[in-house]
């Protein structure tokens, strides 16, 4: 038997559509593996999923953080397996759904990252190298590293864990997973993309990146660095158009897509499951639960 199931996939495929008609129909609940999703008031942004949208189903891991506090891939396994430990006590099925990759990479394989400490005197010494050569650095010690090159804050504290410190395998938790990852035509994905980012504009996008800039006054804040934000803040400081703003996070969202494609490399084994519709789709994961349970 399955403890815990999780829905990884890339952005705009419908992976929270699916996992709320997955858990109602076995009885479920969700746990968000999305690093946007954790922080209140940034919800255009985040494609966060809305009270009608959850359908009376019972979600986990949204709105636990504000936009300046610091929330790491550690944090994210300690807060999931309390809530798989509470769920699974009502004789419920967790249901984990998110693209964040290195958050279902760490809760399946039990990674703790948060024993390295921060150091200082460390981070001072990468302050004169680039984005660029702080990424060779983390490859030339772990070569199958996939991570955000544009994210300075994750690289360093990656590249401060990788020398100063060790990954620990967390024995405390034992859950079996089945991962399911839903594709779709890269075409397709591109398109929803492009349209969903039109439609959180037109739903007040900007006013929330206003809101996080007037927050978020210190260069290290995380929700700052997060796509759908960060884009449009040069024209929020007239540096460039909306139109030109609006290009680059069209862009920087379908390259996050190829990443998460990219990313099913970290994983041992998952099942693809093309979508075909919501309802099509839950119908087919669901059926192969069943034929795995026997």
């Amino acid at each position: 038997m399955v403890d815990v199931i999780i829905i990884y996939g890339p952005t705009a495929v419908g992976k929270s559509a699916i996992a709320v008609q997955l858990a109602k129909a076995i009885n479920g609940e969700i746990i968000s593996a999305d690093s946007k999703q954790i922080y209140k008031k940034l919800d255009i942004g985040s494609a966060k999923v809305t009270k009608e949208e959850m359908d009376g189903i019972k979600h986990y891991l949204i709105d636990i953080k504000q936009p300046w506090e610091d929330y790491s891939v550690s944090d994210f396994c300690i807060d999931a397996n309390k809530a798989i430990k509470n769920i699974l006590s009502r004789n419920k099925t967790p249901i984990i759904v998110g693209g964040t990759g290195l958050y279902i990479k760490g809760l399946i394989e039990g990674y703790s990252f948060g024993n390295t400490a921060k150091d200082i005197d460390f981070r001072s010494k990468l302050q004169n190298y680039t984005n660029s050569e702080i990424y060779q650095q983390i490859l030339s010690i772990n070569p199958n590293e996939i991570i955000d090159k544009e994210n300075r804050h994750r690289l360093i504290r990656r590249l401060e864990c990788l020398t100063l410190g060790t990954q620990n395998i967390n024995n405390d938790f034992k859950y079996t997973y089945k991962l399911f990852v839903i594709s779709d035509e890269r075409q397709k994905i591109y398109d929803r993309i492009n349209n969903r980012v039109d439609k959180m504009l037109k739903d007040g996008l900007l006013d929330e990146a206003k809101m996080l800039q007037s927050e978020c006054t210190f260069k290290d804040c995380l929700a700052m660095k997060a796509i759908g934000y960060k884009e449009l803040f040069p024209f929020l400081n007239n540096e460039k158009s909306l139109e030109e703003c609006t290009e680059i996070l069209k862009q920087k969202s379908r390259n996050y897509a190829k990443r998460q494609f990219t990313f099913l490399n970290q994983f041992k084994s998952y099942t693809k499951v093309d979508f075909i519709g919501v309802k099509e789709t839950t119908i087919k994961i669901k059926q192969i639960l069943e034929e795995q349970n026997g």
